[in-house]
């Protein structure tokens, strides 16, 4: 009861801070004079989102199911090559540089190759999702599997457990908080990256919107892009916090 109270008390907060900023962003641009292509009001964003709200809803619809599809091949390819790396030290001695390599390579420069090897449409918003969202999922959940405690492994395998048995047993279970708490990053880099693709090969989505409204300097309908996208990953992340906490919520320590 109590959490329930301070739950609703910081989102009653929340919103009470949300509707002042938005009052005095409309203040500041009327008071000023700010022509509405360089910054629109808070009324004129929320009625152009009603205006556009198919357009808009078909868009954000496109955009999600990329994201998610780009974020789920990282989540599977994180688990995949962690249990390698976390295996042998050589492997992971050879190959992590090379991944970290990669990651200092800014994806945003390879969309416009993926769009040359695999055309404009699905493909380029996919693979750019997730080349963004991989590394960082994958870091947490391999840093959780290698740090098991050196005491640990030794009383492990003195009972008679191979490397093997104690990864599956002991490293999986281990890295399960990590690698689900790594999920959030994951889903916003996730979105990021899709946007980016929509921007340079694609003719549907959010962010192939946001780039046509500008050019228009339609800016309120950019807005409405941008409030959508932080709308549905803020619900994502919500529903990523609630299945965290049923899934691991062994791993949490008990508020009092």
């Amino acid at each position: 009861m109590i959490r329930l109270r301070l739950s609703r008390s910081r989102t009653l907060n929340s919103l009470v801070v949300l509707i002042t900023i938005c009052i005095v962003w409309e203040l500041v641009v009327d008071l000023l004079n700010i022509p509405q292509y360089i910054l629109p009001t808070p009324t004129s964003i929320i009625s152009t989102t009603i205006k556009y709200s198919n357009y808009l809803l078909r868009n954000l619809l496109d955009t999600s199911i990329h994201a998610l599809v780009g974020l789920a091949l990282a989540a599977m390819f994180s688990l995949t090559i962690s249990l390698p790396l976390a295996y042998s030290e050589a492997v992971r001695d050879t190959v992590y540089p090379l991944i970290t390599g990669f990651n200092a390579i800014p994806r945003a420069a390879l969309v416009p190759l993926l769009a040359l090897w695999f055309g404009l449409g699905s493909m380029p918003k996919i693979l750019t999702a997730f080349l963004i969202a991989f590394f960082p999922v994958l870091v947490p959940t391999l840093t959780a599997m290698v740090t098991i405690e050196k005491e640990l492994w030794e009383l492990l395998m003195s009972f008679g457990a191979t490397k093997t048995q104690i990864l599956i047993k002991v490293g999986i279970p281990r890295a399960m908080p990590y690698f689900l708490s790594s999920l959030h990053m994951g889903l916003t880099s996730s979105f990021v990256g899709t946007v980016i693709a929509e921007m340079v090969a694609s003719d549907s989505g959010l962010g192939y919107v946001i780039l046509s409204s500008t050019s228009r300097l339609d800016t309120a309908l950019a807005f409405s892009c941008l409030i959508l996208l932080a709308l549905i990953t803020f619900t994502l992340s919500k529903v990523l916090s609630v299945v965290e906490r049923r899934v691991v919520g062994w791993a949490y320590r008990v508020s009092t």
